[in-house]
């Protein structure tokens, strides 16, 4: 049957089409593990990047993906966000009972661990 003729059909009994699911989003998966770059470490910076990522169906960034969405002002912070990126797991996203790919911002802060401060850019 045509997706019209369905339609009709669905109109003519007075059932209205279910509208369609809404996306649950991709969530990640615990705190990401990323090495501190050992220069900034030393001179006691911090900062956060914010990553722009694809999650497959599987949970894991989709390769060449990844990009800097918001730089952290310094290079090294965002290298290491983004060497890291392959290594960061995620809980698929959802429309429905369906796994799809779908697009995700993540931040990546990098905090000393002493520090009782936000990161600042």
């Amino acid at each position: 049957m045509r997706p019209l003729s369905l339609i009709l059909l669905l109109a003519a009994c007075g059932a209205e089409p279910a509208p369609p699911a809404e996306l649950t989003p991709a969530v990640p998966i615990g705190e990401p593990q990323i090495p501190y770059p050992p220069d900034l470490f030393a001179e006691r910076v911090e900062g956060e990047v914010l990553l722009y990522v694809v999650v497959d169906t599987a949970g894991m960034a989709i390769r060449d993906s990844t990009r800097i969405a918001t730089s952290s002002g310094r290079a090294a912070f965002d290298a290491a966000a983004l060497q890291a990126a392959a290594s960061l797991r995620f809980t698929p996203a959802r429309i429905g009972d369906s796994l799809v790919v779908a697009p995700l911002q993540v931040p990546i802060r990098f905090v000393l661990p002493d520090s009782t401060t936000t990161p600042v850019n």
